[in-house]
């Protein structure tokens, strides 16, 4: 008996068959490496403020748009973010500055550095998410279902 020199067999592929990717262009999966404004959001809910506020405390509608808002804030650079800031035009993600005064009081909040910009984004009509920016990377901290941290006026 003939021992073979490869204990595990190649899987032959039909040369008709391209590989399946989530992205074929691989400077869209890593624009998020880009320096500057010019890089895509990534979303983080690392430090995600749950005490506050939980998913579980969303219904199925609300979870539907915030995946909505998830899969488009990936398409977006940074510039493009800041972009859809209008004090009048609440359209997009609407970024807008929120003072730290209006956060709920935890150890979270007193150990940010001062030289934090906390902001929120819209995810829909109602829904806010608040967090800060660091590098390429939108670090959702506070969850806002009923827009009730920094209220329309």
């Amino acid at each position: 008996m003939k021992k073979s020199k490869n204990l595990i067999p190649k899987l032959e592929i039909k040369e008709t068959e391209s590989p399946k990717y989530l992205n074929k262009s691989f400077v869209v999966l890593d624009s998020w490496k880009n320096k500057g404004n010019e890089a895509t959001v990534f979303l983080s809910i690392r430090f995600l403020q749950y005490d506050f506020q939980c998913f579980s405390d969303w219904n199925k509608i609300e979870m539907n748009n915030f995946w909505n808002f998830n899969e488009k804030i990936h398409k977006y650079s940074w510039q493009q973010i800041y972009q859809t800031a209008s004090k009048t035009n609440k359209t997009g993600f609407a970024y807008m500055p929120i003072p730290i005064e209006n956060y709920p009081d935890s150890n979270f909040k007193k150990n940010l550095s001062t030289d934090i910009t906390i902001f929120e984004l819209r995810v829909d009509e109602k829904i806010r998410v608040h967090g800060f920016r660091h590098e390429s990377i939108f670090f959702l901290c506070w969850l806002d279902k009923n827009h009730s941290i920094c209220p329309q006026k």
